[in-house]
């Protein structure tokens, strides 16, 4: 039986170690781990030596296995592939694991981390020297052995591809998990929309979220909410979700690859997706408007609609992010600085050719007895209103709780101007809402 396994997200890294092994070498694609640990253990080898945990694992990903592996081969050597971070100490210390090594180790640091640990591993007679008498090519033969210690080995970035071609042995399959990816329907388009503000403060990112929580009622699965408020956007705070991976790693170049991406989203139970913001303003300057233009169009590839948060203002992020929809949402509150503001927003996105066919207006916060209508907002903004959305402290309650409004208190006035809002962009969550009724009656 193969001595070494791998349970990893990366073809490249795969193909690296597979020269490395050749015939010694048992690879168990890491997006069983959708189903559990278990998945991945009916995959491994009867009696493996030493097995390489990553890349593109998560924390709790790898701890279920490190649980599930040392409990079936307690003599199992481990090793976590796994590119230097500020968490990489938690992970040392809360995991039973005998190295650490980089993705990006050369292949002359692999083959001395793998030949050290096959030596401690027989020398306190958890393994035989036959179980690692495969021959080597000549030129891996020849290669020194390194402290397994050593910081510098053991650390650094990580690129890498997702390849599910992987021969592996038929069996019953598992249960599903509670969410999948569903295809585009052929000849189906996918709709992009940009939620956009003069200024902060406008209620932009709750219109996003609601936006994308009641697309979801008609496309459950195959709607993303993208953060790309890259200095302070906070969507994931608003929904109360703990992401993995934010917008940083889903522009990356190993991004590129639709399975990489899809591992850097996070599964709203509302049955949506989430791009989180960056962590850090530090981290947000990272992405470039090319590759968060690029990030559009392969979730476009992907689902049926997008939904962009962009940055208030004009900004080079917003503008490229303009260019790549198909819709736009306009939002200003009742106030003149702020409507006269998006009159100017709209003025320059029209001479700039960057202003979306597909366009609402939505004036936001309203309330009677400030001085303002919808008529007037209409008559300094020079065109219609489409949707009014009332002041209601149902929007904060909703917020503190981690929840879409329209899913938190569907008989508020504001619920209900944001479920008007997205029967605009798909008529037949108008439908769905009126054949419920029909049906409660």
């Amino acid at each position: 039986m193969p001595p070494f396994v791998l349970v990893s997200r990366s073809a490249e890294y795969e193909t690296r170690i597979r020269a490395l092994l050749g015939e010694r070498l048992a690879v168990v694609p890491g997006e069983f781990l959708t189903f559990g640990p278990e998945a991945v253990m009916s995959r491994v080898p009867e009696q493996p030596r030493i097995a390489l945990l990553g890349p593109v694992l998560n924390f709790e990903e790898t701890k279920g296995l490190v649980d599930a592996l040392t409990a079936k081969h307690p003599d199992l050597g481990l090793i976590v592939v796994r590119e230097q971070r500020s968490d990489l100490e938690d992970w040392v210390d809360e995991l039973a694991l005998h190295a650490v090594l980089s993705p990006e180790a050369t292949d002359d640091t692999t083959m001395a981390l793998l030949d050290r640990l096959a030596d401690w591993l027989i020398m306190n007679d958890r393994a035989g020297a036959h179980d690692f008498d495969a021959p080597l090519a000549p030129e891996i033969n020849q290669m020194p052995l390194v402290d397994l210690a050593d910081p510098d080995e053991s650390t650094g970035d990580v690129e890498v591809e997702v390849d599910l071609d992987v021969d592996v042995q038929p069996e019953p399959e598992p249960a599903v998990p509670g969410w999948e990816f569903p295809p585009l329907d052929s000849g189906q388009a996918a709709e992009a929309i940009a939620v956009v503000a003069p200024k902060g403060g406008q209620g932009k990112t709750t219109l996003a979220i609601n936006v994308a929580a009641g697309l979801a009622k008609v496309a459950p699965n195959s709607v993303v909410l993208i953060d790309s408020d890259l200095q302070f956007g906070d969507i994931t705070a608003a929904l109360d979700l703990a992401p993995e991976g934010t917008i940083v790693e889903a522009t990356s170049d190993a991004a590129i690859d639709e399975l990489i991406l899809k591992t850097t989203l996070t599964h709203h139970k509302g049955d949506f997706f989430v791009v989180a913001s960056a962590r850090s303003p530090e981290l947000g300057d990272s992405v470039s408007p090319e590759s968060l233009a690029r990030l559009i169009e392969q979730l476009r590839g992907i689902f049926r609609f997008v939904v962009i948060d962009t940055t208030p203002g004009l900004g080079e992020h917003s503008l490229v992010a303009l260019e790549h929809v198909t819709d736009a949402i306009f939002v200003s509150n009742l106030g003149v600085p702020a409507l006269r503001g998006l009159r100017t927003e709209l003025e320059m996105l029209r001479t700039l050719g960057l202003l979306p066919a597909n366009r609402r207006i939505v004036v936001n916060q309203t309330e009677k007895n400030v001085g303002l209508t919808v008529k007037d907002a209409e008559r300094i903004l020079g065109t219609p209103v489409d949707i009014e959305v009332p002041r209601s402290t149902a929007v904060l309650l909703a917020s503190n709780k981690g929840v879409p409004l329209i899913d938190d208190d569907p008989r508020d006035p504001a619920s209900r101007a944001l479920r008007a809002l997205v029967a605009q962009i798909a008529p037949e969550a108008a439908d769905a809402r009126a054949q419920k009724r029909r049906r409660s009656a």
